[in-house]
């Protein structure tokens, strides 16, 4: 209709319908055709009343397509519109009493249960998942108190006579597991092995992942008849939930083998265990297999992309996804910003943290956690300063543990080790050790050996049992060549039984993780790899690399003390990365503790002496080196 026509003559579309077509499809040329909000429906009612066609008949059905409701924080005023639908409808009718126990939240549909006359087994079903759903916001009396509930309205359902029926002893099956109570899961699970569907083993398998029992899991999905999706991707989850990251990405590549079609939750749990591990082979699989399998680039995929890409040490890739995703929540700028800081690109990270709020969206916990860790590895601390302040004072997120210890780690890199002190004097909640830790690492990196000892030895007291603070101290010592010092704490430590984390590297080649340890010759190309790092050795002496053997802490001749430091983890992971890995691609290692400063010195020389670029994933950041420089700028 043309635009210039005078008001009158402009209507808007009428909706024609005969008065007794059937409610499911009025409401389905009323409603969007994906999930309905409560607002949607609403405005279906609405319109179904202007028409004249709310009838009781219509209200149950307008009942059916209300989506849950979130729990109760204002009184009533939530649930007001569906009781009112549901009193207003055929209230008598099993459908109508079935969908308000869906909908309304905990613990109303509890209290409501005895009211309506019609019940069928569906009732118990919609019940129990109520009681699921809302366990968490229901739960001040502890398992024990919900498992409680649950047998009760168990108790009803045998005395229905509807306890045998499939679908609700899947929904009893499913609540104990969510209580935690696997004892009366598995009861129910033996009772009548005949009434079992593929969604019963699933229960039972997602209540032992809950539980920590993730290889009794394991021998029940064993044990499956029939798998499907849901059952791969919750044995996935159960590995990755107990760290067994390794076997969950061969879960993972098992179900790809098989031709099972891979989910959501697998594509994303799956992505977390190569994010975890820092390997990238893998995680480019499941990449690959999101692709092929024509997924969507959902929200939660998207987000867990960008973190395993980070993780992995491709940040430029990472940006990449999350430049292309078509929407993006909090979690995937987090991930994005944490992902940038990790990389040392400071500038970016803060950058990336502007137009976030740019955008209108507000910062979490982990947001600020992100920006002022980007802060820190660049030396930002006038913005670390300003973005601690704004946390509280205009975006309402109290600063925890975590943002104190970055704000403590910027200042102590900084040098300005005295007033990250004043701070963690200052905080209203006590300071954990690890506070204290990143102290006394700043006053090894400035060379404040008083002040480190008095930090030092009051951490000893606070934790005997952590073998970094020993061996921090010892390094200060070290370096102010206090050797009888060193010994003193060295022989503390080994009397009260704690000995020093093995320090290790890992790296991926042709589909399989090779792991190293210092001095390894357990390696089954052992003799390859030391051929390769004396040639590799003997090319950055004629380059004029002398080894800095100040992390050694033994009292030992130069010359020891040199071969101690030749000899450590990631040396041999390059060495091997020269053997495996194709000239042009980056060696990348993955270690699970702090570079040492000599090998920081040595990968960089190795970058420039023979043109490989070296990507090291330690255990607080990322290392890109190429050209004898690193990414890091020598900061760290």
């Amino acid at each position: 209709m043309p635009l210039d026509q005078p008001a009158s003559a402009r209507r808007a579309p009428t909706f024609h319908a005969h008065p007794e077509a059937d409610a499911r499809q009025l409401l389905g040329a009323l409603l969007p055709r994906r999930a309905a909000t409560a607002r949607h429906v609403q405005q279906a009612h609405a319109r179904l009343a202007v028409l004249g066609l709310a009838t009781a008949r219509v209200l149950p059905h307008l009942l059916a397509a209300l989506p849950r409701l979130p729990p109760l924080h204002d009184g009533a005023s939530s649930s007001s519109y569906p009781l009112s639908l549901f009193r207003r409808s055929n209230s008598s009718s099993a459908f109508a009493s079935n969908h308000l126990l869906r909908v309304l939240p905990h613990p109303l549909p509890l209290r409501l249960f005895p009211g309506p006359r019609r019940r069928n087994p569906h009732s118990f079903t919609f019940l129990l998942s109520s009681l699921s759903t809302h366990l968490d916001a229901d739960r001040a009396g502890g398992p024990a108190s919900s498992s409680s509930l649950g047998s009760h309205v168990h108790a009803l359902a045998v005395k229905a006579g509807a306890a045998a029926d499939l679908y609700v002893r899947n929904a009893l099956t499913h609540f104990y597991g969510v209580c935690g109570d696997v004892g009366a899961m598995r009861r129910v699970f033996d009772e009548l092995p005949r009434v079992r569907d593929v969604v019963t083993w699933n229960a039972v398998l997602a209540g032992y992942v809950r539980a920590g029992m993730a290889r009794v899991a394991r021998e029940m999905f064993d044990e499956m008849p029939v798998r499907d999706e849901v059952s791969w991707s919750t044995v996935v989850g159960g590995y990755v939930k107990e760290g067994e990251l390794d076997v969950a990405l061969a879960v993972f590549r098992d179900m790809v083998e098989k031709g099972v079609r891979v989910n959501e939750a697998a594509v994303v749990t799956a992505l977390s265990a190569a994010a975890q591990l820092g390997l990238l082979e893998h995680g480019r699989f499941v990449h690959q297999v999101v692709h092929q399998e024509g997924m969507p680039i959902s929200v939660n995929v998207g987000a867990a992309m960008v973190d395993m890409y980070a993780k992995c040490g491709c940040v430029a890739v990472a940006r990449e996804v999350f430049d292309g995703m078509p929407r993006r929540d909090v979690f995937a700028w987090n991930a994005m910003i944490c992902g940038l800081a990790a990389h040392g690109l400071g500038q970016d990270a803060v950058e990336l943290f502007e137009l976030f709020l740019g955008e209108g969206l507000s910062p979490t916990n982990i947001t600020f956690v992100g920006v002022l860790n980007a802060c820190s590895r660049f030396g930002l601390v006038a913005e670390g300063r300003q973005y601690f302040e704004l946390m509280a004072e205009k975006y309402s997120v109290e600063p925890e543990m975590e943002h104190y210890g970055c704000m403590v780690d910027l200042l102590g890199r900084a040098g300005l080790v005295q007033e990250a002190i004043e701070l963690i004097e200052g905080m209203p909640i006590a300071p954990d050790p690890v506070l204290w830790g990143t102290v006394l690492s700043a006053c090894k990196k400035h060379g404040l050996v008083d002040l480190g000892v008095k930090v030092g030895s009051k951490l000893i007291e606070l934790e005997p049992a952590h073998d970094g603070h020993y061996v921090l101290l010892a390094s200060i010592y070290a370096k102010a060549k206090k050797w009888d010092e060193v010994r003193e704490v060295r022989k503390l430590m080994s009397s009260r039984g704690t000995s020093k984390s093995a320090g290790w590297s890992l790296m991926e080649a042709q589909g399989n993780v090779h792991k190293f340890l210092v001095g390894d010759m357990d390696h089954k190309d052992s003799i390859r790899i030391y051929n390769m790092l004396d040639m590799i050795n003997r090319r950055l002496a004629d380059a004029g690399y002398v080894p800095d053997v100040s992390s050694v802490l033994h009292d030992i001749g130069d010359e020891e003390k040199v071969h101690a430091v030749k000899v450590h983890s990631e040396r041999l992971a390059i060495a091997y990365g020269f053997i495996v890995t194709e000239v042009g691609n980056p060696i990348r290692i993955v270690k699970n503790l702090q570079v040492c400063g000599d090998c920081h010195e040595f990968s960089k020389m190795v970058t420039k002496v023979f043109n490989r670029e070296i990507i090291v994933r330690d255990g607080s950041r990322f290392h890109h080196m190429k050209e004898g420089k690193c990414s890091c700028l020598d900061y760290w």
